[in-house]
C-alpha cells in the first residue's frame, strides 16, 4: 500500500448552517421576486410594442374606417424586389 499523499478532501474551516426563514424574510424575498418579474414583463412588453423606425415613402392615407391604407413600396432602381 502506498503512503497517504494528502489528496483527501479537507472540510472548510468555517461551516454555515442553514436556518429556517421567518415569515417576514420569506415575504420580503417573495415580494422582490414578484417585483423583478413584473419589471421584466413590463420591459419585454415595451420592447415588443415599440414602433419600428422606418421612413415612409408617402404620407399614409386613411380609409373610410379610419385605418391606414398600406401601399406596396415602389421598386428601387437596380433591384429585383421591393424593400
Amino acid at each position: 500500500m502506498k503512503p497517504d499523499s494528502g489528496s483527501r478532501l479537507v472540510p472548510p474551516p468555517v461551516y454555515y448552517v442553514r436556518r429556517e426563514l421567518e415569515a417576514r424574510e420569506t415575504l420580503t424575498a417573495a415580494g422582490l421576486a414578484v417585483g423583478a418579474g413584473l419589471a421584466a414583463f413590463y420591459l419585454a412588453r415595451m420592447m415588443l410594442q415599440r414602433t419600428p423606425i422606418a421612413r415612409e415613402q408617402t404620407i399614409p392615407q386613411l380609409d373610410e374606417r379610419g385605418a391606414i391604407v398600406r401601399r406596396t413600396r415602389q421598386k428601387r432602381p437596380g433591384t429585383s424586389a421591393p424593400r
